[in-house]
C-alpha cells in the first residue's frame, strides 16, 4: 500500500510539474542535464540532486573531549561531517608514518566506507596522516587532504620568496622527521629558510589532549599568542601563519586579531575542498542543492554579543576592532558589463571588494606577459594603492596576469594571487597521480603560450598529461565580453556544459574541473550539478585567501572584527584614477 501511495504521489508531482510555468533557472537546469524543461522541477525533487556536500574525517584510535574548532568537533564546520575511527591507528603510528598490515587494511576500509556514505572530500584528524596521503588517494575518487600542510604550495606562491611562513605544530621535533613525506606529498621543504617551524609542546595546558583531557582554551590561548608575537619580533619577515596541528584552529581568530596576518588551518583547508562542490548562493543556477539543515547549536554563538570566555573578554578590551577583510582587484584597461560571478562584478563576493584599473594594461599585454616601463609603473602604483585601501589580498581580473605575479608579490605585503591557476597544486595534490584535472579556459592556445609562467609560479605544467586543457573559444556567445558586450549566461550555459560533458565521455578519469578564465565562474554551479565533480574558479581562490583574514563565525575569539555591512559598491572603470591617469587609459571615456 505504501509503495502504491508513493507512486501516486510521484505521478501527482509529475503532473504538477508539467502544468507549472518554467522559470529562467529551470530552463538553464533542464538544458544543463538535457531533460525537458517541464520535467526538471520533478526530477530535482525525485532524484535528490540537491544533496548538500559532506566532509569525511578519518580518526585516530584516540578519544578526548574536542574543543570547537578542533577537527574532531562537528561544530567546527558549516556542513555535515562523517567520522570513521581506524582501530589500532595510534598517534605513535601516525608519527612514524608506517602501518601494520592489519591497520593498513582497516585504513583502506575506512576510506571506502566514507566514500560509500557519500562524502565529497576526505581528511584526517592528525596532521601526521600526511604520510598516508598517497595510499588514500589511490583508493578514493574524491579529493583527499590528510593534513592541512597541503595548503603550503598555494600559500608560499602568494608571498614574495623573501617573506617567511610560520608553521605552528603540536611538536616541532615530531614534524621534522616527516620532512621527506611533506616534500614529496605537498612540495614543502622544511629545510628551506622561508619556513619557520615552531612547536607548541611547551605551552602550559596544550598537552591536555595527549592525556585524554579537555584543553583549557583560556589558559592555552594567551600562551600561543605570546609565543607567536615573540616569533614575529624575532622574524620580522613572516607574512603568514599556517596551523599544522588539527587541534590549533580554536586559536586562529586570536592570532588573526593579535598579528593582523593571514592564518590558515585545517578548517580553511576543509572549506576550500568543500567549496568545489558547494552551491554559490550569490550567482549561478539556483534550486539544485539543498541548504545545510543540521547546523549544531553552540551555546555561545559567534553572532551573540558575548565572548566565549573571560580571556576572550579581556582580549577584546585590549584590541580595537579590526576592519573586515577587503579584496583588491587589479583591472585590465578594458571595459565590458560583467555578469554576476565574474571577478569584475562586485556582487560576486560576500565581502568588500576594491578595484583599480591599470592604464595601458590591455588584454594583449597580459597575454604576452610583457609590460612597457610606463605600464609597469602604473601596475606597481595600483598594487600599492589597493594595499593602502586596506586590501587583505590582491588578485587580477584576467588569468594571464599570472605573468605579473612576481612583480605584484615584490610590491605587496599581503597575499597575491593574480590567477585562479594558483590553485593547481592544492587541487592536484588531492588526487591520485593517474587522475586527471580539466582546466577550462577562454582559449586553449593562449593558455599554452604562457607555459613557462605557469610552471614557474604555480607548479602547473601545460604538457603534463594530468591536466586536460579545454578552450571555450568556439562556444556560441562566450566571446561577447571580448567584444565589449554583456554575456548571455543563460544562453551560453548549456553549451559550456555540453562541451565539458563531451570531454568527460572521452576521459572518464577526470576527477575535477578548474576554471582558469575569470569570466567562467557564472557557469560553476551548472557544471557542479551537471557533472557531480568539484569545480574551483577565481571566486573559490579569492574566498580561500580572504578566509585566512576573516573571523570564523563558528568558533574562536569573538568581537575582534567589524562585520561587513553587506553593501555592494558599484564600480565604474577608472573611477579610482586621477585625470592624468585616466588620460593614459585606452578604454576609459
Amino acid at each position: 500500500t505504501e509503495v502504491v501511495m508513493h507512486a501516486r504521489k510521484l505521478q501527482m508531482d509529475f503532473d504538477a510539474a508539467q502544468s507549472k510555468p518554467v522559470s529562467a533557472t529551470t530552463r538553464v537546469l533542464a538544458a544543463t542535464v538535457a531533460v525537458p524543461e517541464k520535467v526538471m522541477p520533478f526530477l530535482v525533487e525525485a532524484t535528490g540532486l540537491k544533496k548538500h556536500p559532506c566532509l569525511g574525517v578519518i580518526r585516530l584510535d584516540c578519544n578526548y573531549p574536542s574543543a570547537e574548532g578542533d577537527l574532531d568537533s562537528p561544530a567546527s564546520f558549516g556542513y555535515d561531517v562523517t567520522y570513521r575511527v581506524i582501530p589500532g591507528m595510534t598517534l605513535e603510528m601516525a608519527q612514524k608514518g608506517k602501518f601494520t598490515e592489519e591497520v593498513e587494511r582497516r585504513f583502506a576500509e575506512g576510506i571506502k566506507f566514507l566514500q560509500q556514505k557519500g562524502v565529497n572530500a576526505i581528511t584526517g584528524d592528525c596532521g601526521f596522516m600526511m604520510a598516508f596521503q598517497a595510499l588514500a588517494r589511490k583508493i578514493a575518487t574524491r579529493p583527499v587532504f590528510m593534513s592541512s600542510m597541503v595548503q603550503c604550495p598555494i600559500i608560499a606562491a602568494a608571498f614574495d620568496p623573501k617573506e617567511q611562513i610560520l608553521i605552528l605544530t603540536a611538536n616541532g621535533n615530531a614534524l621534522k622527521p616527516q620532512k621527506d613525506v611533506l616534500l614529496h606529498s605537498c612540495g614543502l621543504d622544511l629545510d628551506e629558510s622561508r619556513f619557520i617551524v615552531q612547536g607548541c609542546q611547551d605551552i602550559p595546558g596544550f598537552d591536555a589532549v595527549a592525556k585524554g583531557q579537555a584543553v583549557p582554551i583560556d589558559v592555552v590561548q594567551p600562551g600561543i599568542v605570546k609565543m607567536t608575537m615573540d616569533l614575529l619580533g624575532k622574524y620580522p619577515r613572516i607574512g603568514g601563519i599556517l596551523l599544522e596541528c588539527t587541534q590549533l584552529p580554536p586559536y586562529a581568530d586570536a592570532l588573526r586579531a593579535a598579528t593582523g596576518l593571514a592564518v590558515w588551518d585545517a578548517i580553511t583547508a576543509a572549506d576550500f575542498y568543500i567549496s568545489g562542490y558547494e552551491d554559490n548562493p550569490r550567482f549561478g543556477v539556483n534550486d539544485w542543492q539543498k541548504e545545510w539543515e543540521q547546523a549544531p547549536a553552540a551555546p555561545n554563538a559567534k553572532g551573540k554579543a558575548k565572548a566565549k570566555s573571560k580571556a576572550d573578554a579581556q582580549k577584546v578590551k585590549q584590541l580595537a576592532k579590526k576592519q573586515a577583510p577587503v579584496l583588491g582587484v587589479i583591472r585590465l584597461d578594458y571595459n565590458y558589463p560583467p555578469a554576476a560571478g565574474d571577478v569584475d562584478c562586485p556582487g560576486s563576493y560576500d565581502y568588500e571588494v576594491v578595484y583599480r584599473c591599470v592604464p595601458g594594461l590591455t588584454f594583449e599585454i597580459a597575454r604576452t606577459g610583457m609590460m612597457t616601463y610606463q605600464v609597469q609603473q602604473q601596475f606597481t602604483a595600483a598594487v600599492k594603492w589597493l594595499e593602502m585601501r586596506g586590501a587583505s589580498g590582491i588578485t587580477g581580473d584576467c588569468g594571464f596576469m599570472m605573468a605579473f605575479q612576481p612583480l605584484a608579490r615584490d610590491v605587496a605585503s599581503v597575499p597575491v594571487f593574480m590567477s585562479p591557476m594558483l590553485q593547481c597544486p592544492m587541487v592536484s595534490v588531492a588526487f591520485d597521480y593517474y587522475d586527471r584535472i580539466m582546466v577550462l579556459t577562454a582559449d586553449g592556445k593562449n593558455l599554452k603560450d604562457q607555459k613557462e609562467v605557469f610552471l614557474a609560479h604555480c607548479g602547473f605544467d601545460v604538457d603534463d598529461a594530468r591536466f586536460l586543457i579545454v578552450g571555450c573559444q568556439d562556444v556560441p556567445g562566450y566571446n561577447a565580453a571580448a567584444k565589449g558586450e554583456k554575456v548571455n549566461v543563460e544562453k551560453v550555459t548549456p553549451f559550456i556544459c555540453e562541451l565539458v560533458r563531451g570531454h568527460l565521455d572521452k576521459c572518464p578519469d577526470i576527477r575535477s574541473i578548474l576554471l582558469e578564465c575569470t569570466e567562467l565562474p557564472p557557469y560553476a554551479d551548472s557544471l557542479r550539478m551537471a557533472t557531480g565533480l568539484p569545480v574551483w574558479d577565481a571566486i573559490t581562490c579569492a574566498d580561500f585567501f580572504i578566509s585566512a583574514r576573516k573571523d570564523n563565525p563558528r568558533f574562536g575569539l569573538n568581537q575582534w572584527q567589524n562585520d561587513w555591512d553587506g553593501v555592494v559598491k558599484e564600480y565604474t572603470l577608472g573611477q579610482n584614477l586621477t585625470p592624468d591617469e585616466r588620460s593614459q587609459a585606452k578604454h576609459i571615456k
